[in-house]
């Protein structure tokens, strides 16, 4: 009886590595996508320049680099506040439609989508620190509500907040 419980207690061991291993398998064939988005993405910024430093320089495209470049390190620096392009216009001095058209056209994404793109990077960095509630995570990335950063996150990364975790 005893070396039965034995290898049912082994079964049961097995079992549940082979579930666990599973589990972690299928998270990583979710993050995946989104992490090989985030290296395309930071490949982009890498090629852009580095946006704390713009490159000196007179010409027309310089010029245009460099107010993508200020947009991108706006971005960075405040990616926990709420944000729109307006705002970044009105830093910025600029027209926030020629600003929009012109974001999209160096960095080849919108304006929104590279602010999402950055909160859900540090989202997904925060929420791997155990015991982190996806309250403070939602608020630390710039949303006001919980379930738009749940609705977000899930429709970005595949996966809800939680299942990330």
């Amino acid at each position: 009886a005893t070396a039965l419980v034995r290898l049912i207690k082994h079964d049961l061991q097995m079992a549940l590595r082979a579930d666990s291993a599973e589990q972690a398998l299928v998270r990583l064939r979710t993050r995946l996508p989104v992490l090989r988005k985030e290296e395309r993405l930071l490949r982009t910024l890498e090629l852009q320049g580095d946006p704390v430093t713009p490159p000196v320089g007179s010409n027309r495209g310089e010029h245009k680099q460099r107010v993508v470049q200020r947009m991108v390190a706006y971005v960075h620096e405040h990616f926990h506040r709420p944000m729109s392009l307006s705002q970044v216009a009105a830093e910025l001095g600029m027209n926030a439609a020629y600003l929009s058209d012109l974001f999209s056209t160096q960095l080849g994404m919108t304006f929104r989508d590279y602010l999402l793109e950055v909160r859900m990077a540090r989202a997904r960095q925060l929420l791997l620190t155990p015991h982190r509630r996806i309250s403070e995570v939602a608020c630390a990335v710039g949303y006001s509500s919980v379930d738009q950063f749940r609705h977000a996150f899930k429709h970005h990364a595949g996966v809800s907040p939680s299942q990330w975790q």
